[in-house]
């Protein structure tokens, strides 16, 4: 925890979004996504598990193209992922967490959840609207130019950098295996045939940027992401990393025994873990309303006094009565040189 304070005091951390966060105000989960794809598009949809949903992505993608129903599937997305009219379209939490201490935000979600929360958040303080910057947009790749160069402390928070695409593009976001493939650089498209390279692509190079020039900080993220992942595993080999601390990871567990493994698994990545307590019911789904009060109190731990890295604590003392010292008589310029006569 005390790792993490210091890198938001200092605001030089990337704040890193998953799913999550919007599900908070009720955008679909990813397996949740697929589920919906599944039950409006194909009429037998197969049961889905964690470890198939990209496969499951790409099985129902391939129907509906064979149905001649793409122009329909990709309305179908921008319509789940649009800003809401009826209902909220953020939180609290989502304010209070961007405005923890950040050089710059970046998400994998397609929806404008920060977006809105960015605007609410610096209201009132000169602050221009804010944009998504969207990764997939092949036309528009100066704009990630822009934002990774405006990562700084004095980063306005006008950009969101989106790495796996905005609903507002959806024939570019990153959805089924195919699209991780291509997208980060693990197929040859002339071959079809994956090779295991690094940074031959536009997300990988700009993914290896973040995670090289600064420390990530990731909420609401599963951090099972098997490319994301990869390219983590790819930076510590480059720079011979090993384990060492570099990232930080707010995650939920149930059981000791689930935080044990998370903390394992994330620290040979290089990342800290900072643990809320997410109690699952008899159905097995987690509350993850203790990573809204993990924020909250995380912006109450920074609202402190705390004096700065160059300046040293002064320590109060009781103020003390100057007073004059006693007067004490002098000899006048006469009487001296009375004294001195017939020594010179």
């Amino acid at each position: 925890m005390n790792g993490l304070i210091s890198l938001l005091r200092e605001q030089k951390g990337v704040l890193m979004v998953g799913a999550g966060s919007s599900a908070i105000v009720g955008y679909p989960l990813w397996k949740e996504l697929i589920e919906e794809l599944g039950n409006k598009f194909t009429p037998e949809p197969s049961e889905t598990s964690s470890e198939d949903l990209v496969k499951d992505s790409d099985k129902i993608k391939e129907n509906i193209s064979q149905s001649g129903r793409l122009s329909e599937y990709y309305k179908f997305i921008d319509r789940i992922f649009q800003p809401r009219h009826d209902s909220d379209n953020f939180t609290d939490f989502h304010c209070t967490l961007l405005k923890l201490g950040f050089c710059g935000i970046t998400t994998t979600n397609y929806d404008e959840v920060l977006e809105y929360a960015a605007g609410a958040a610096y209201e009132g303080e000169g602050y221009l609207r804010c944009d998504p910057i969207d990764l997939c947009d092949e036309s528009k790749r100066y704009r990630v130019h822009e934002y990774l160069r405006s990562l700084s402390p004095d980063n306005p928070h006008n950009k969101i950098l989106h790495l796996h695409g905005c609903h507002t593009n959806p024939q570019g976001i990153i959805l089924t295996e195919e699209d991780y493939l291509k997208k980060y650089g693990m197929m040859n498209p002339d071959t079809s045939s994956t090779k295991g390279r690094t940074l031959d692509t536009l997300h990988r190079k700009v993914i290896w940027s973040l995670l090289v020039m600064h420390s990530l900080v990731f909420v609401g993220f599963s951090m099972d992401d098997p490319f994301f992942m990869n390219t983590l595993e790819i930076v510590q080999k480059d720079f011979s990393l090993d384990s060492d601390p570099v990232h930080f990871a707010i995650m939920g567990y149930s059981s000791d025994d689930e935080r044990d493994e998370i903390e394992r698994k994330l620290r040979s990545k290089g990342i800290q873990t900072v643990f809320y307590y997410a109690p699952k019911d008899e159905n097995g789904i987690a509350d993850h309303g203790g990573l809204q009060n993990l924020v909250f109190h995380l912006q109450a731990l920074l609202k402190e006094e705390h004096p700065k890295p160059t300046e040293r604590r002064v320590e109060k003392t009781e103020s003390k009565k100057i007073t004059k010292p006693p007067e004490v008589g002098f000899p006048s310029l006469d009487e001296i040189n009375q004294k001195t006569l017939g020594l010179y």
